[in-house]
């Protein structure tokens, strides 16, 4: 408790307070605008957090990632347009209601509901993820290395509508994370003579350019088209704006329901809100008793959708604080920020760095109580965000990625791994293969290579090392079962969904 007493102290001062406020409202603002996704604004921050220390530094991109999350349902509302896929969901009866003249009502309830799901979230960070890492400070190479590779099973044929597509991502991304210095004998592979890759691809420019400049091709194939006319916040009748009793009444279920599912998706590696945010959806509707209401303004389809895809939140930092995996493509990066720091994520964090723990735990719970208050006092002030061109805003962006590309370690090769990647992400997403299982896959390469040859080496060569306990067995059989079950689906023609 003196812990964290402590951390909750080091959290209220003034300079860490602004590195939350500055997250929180700059994620809003970035989630609220069509195309500026919450992993872009992320991957764009990690080069300025180099300087700080990692409180502030944690701070600032868990206000991003929690409020971002929340701030793309307001375009969906207003504009039929969500500002990052977490919230597509929220356009079926979040724009309904505000033709209805009711955005102002749909936007409370956004906010009542995301609010819920980051703090249901992170109360089950909070008793999931020490156990996990109790749990995983058991397990030896072969266990880990079968972790590993379910968790790589999973990124790949769980994301995206094609199986072949996400093992293809991943793939990609193996083969990039074995560029550089081998990390057993220290020979250098693929490196082709050149001197900047011998410590492999650097990871900010690699994301920046998987994520950012990726987005901005697709902007600009699009020649930066703006949305649609923006509807009224309050329509005439003030009394249809208010959140009543009964509304809360008919979304307490869907709420908690579309927490439980979110929480869940999250944790499973590379998901992502997306698909919770459908799932959370589609429960809700199927388990109504009156489903025709679905898609004409129900309140609680925006309760179910908006609390389902903040609830991931907590539970994506499941997995990467207890065992070093990311759950989705933003915690991924939320990886490189823990390293730029000094800190490794994993079962001994718990031990060596209790201090960065708590503070992800109150950061995530601070970061939901500001944000709630932030969009209960800024709802129309953000409307204004959606009228900023695209044309003006994109260039800055470009001048971003590059900068923070080059402070890196000052190499101009830096900026050109984040075009490389760019153009590489972008020519990805024209064949529909998705981005976040090559980011993850990259991330995770590294210590699956490394405990797969600790194994070998202590069982003199022999493979069956990694079936050798009833944990490492446990997790080959739960990667084959993946690999099958995404099969059988495809058989019956439902794939699922996208991120």
């Amino acid at each position: 408790m003196a812990l964290v007493l402590q951390t909750l102290l080091n959290i209220a001062e003034p300079l860490n307070l602004l590195a939350l406020m500055i997250g929180v409202i700059g994620g809003m603002i970035v989630g609220a605008i069509p195309g500026m996704t919450v992993t872009m604004a992320v991957a764009l921050s990690v080069p300025f957090t180099i300087s700080m220390g990692p409180t502030p530094s944690l701070l600032l991109l868990l206000g991003i990632y929690c409020a971002g999350t929340y701030g793309g349902s307001i375009s969906a509302i207003l504009l039929n347009a969500p500002g990052t896929p977490a919230n597509a969901a929220t356009v079926f009866d979040g724009y309904e209601l505000a033709k209805q003249g009711k955005a102002y009502k749909a936007l409370l309830m956004a906010i009542i509901a995301s609010v819920y799901g980051g703090l249901f979230s992170a109360l089950v960070l909070i008793v999931v993820a020490s156990g996990l890492a109790e749990v995983a400070l058991r397990f030896g190479p072969a266990e880990i290395a079968m972790l590993v590779v379910f968790s790589l099973t999973v990124v790949g044929v769980l994301s995206g509508e094609s199986m072949a597509k996400g093992l293809l991502a991943a793939a990609i991304g193996m083969g990039m994370a074995t560029v550089g210095t081998d990390p057993m004998v220290g020979t250098p592979r693929f490196t082709f003579g050149i001197f900047d890759l011998y410590d492999g691809f650097a990871y900010i420019p690699l994301l920046i350019g998987l994520f950012a400049l990726n987005e901005m091709f697709v902007q600009a194939e699009g020649a930066f088209r703006t949305g649609g006319a923006i509807l009224p916040l309050k329509g005439a009748d003030p009394e249809g704006n208010r959140v009543t009793g009964e509304d809360l009444r008919r979304s307490l279920v869907p709420m908690i329901r579309s927490g439980f599912l979110g929480v869940f998706i999250g944790i499973l590696p590379g998901l992502g809100s997306a698909i919770a945010t459908f799932l959370g959806y589609a429960e809700t509707k199927r388990a109504s008793k009156e489903p025709e209401r679905f898609g004409k303004g129900a309140i609680e389809g925006v309760a179910a959708s908006e609390a389902a895809n903040n609830a991931v939140t907590g539970g994506a930092l499941v997995p990467l604080l207890a065992l070093s995996i990311p759950g989705d493509g933003v915690t991924a990066i939320m990886l490189g920020a823990f390293l730029i720091q000094g800190v490794t994520p994993g079962p001994l964090i718990f031990i060596r760095n209790p201090e960065i723990v708590d503070t992800v735990y109150l950061g995530v719970i601070a970061a939901n109580v500001m944000m709630g208050v932030v969009a209960l006092f800024a709802l129309k002030p953000m409307t204004a965000v959606l009228k900023v061109p695209k044309v003006v805003l994109y260039p800055v962006v470009l001048m971003i990625c590059v900068a923070g590309s080059y402070a890196i370690r000052n190499n101009l090769f830096d900026v050109f791994v984040m075009l490389g990647a760019g153009v590489l992400g972008y020519g990805l997403r024209l064949f529909s293969v998705p981005v976040p299982p090559l980011l993850i896959a990259f991330i995770l390469t590294r210590p699956l290579e490394e405990s797969m040859r600790q194994a070998l080496v202590s069982s003199e060569g022999d493979p069956l090392v990694f079936l050798s306990s009833p944990i490492s067995t446990a997790f080959a059989l739960l990667a084959v079962a993946a690999v099958l079950y995404t099969g059988w689906r495809a058989r019956r023609g439902r794939p699922l969904p996208t991120e």
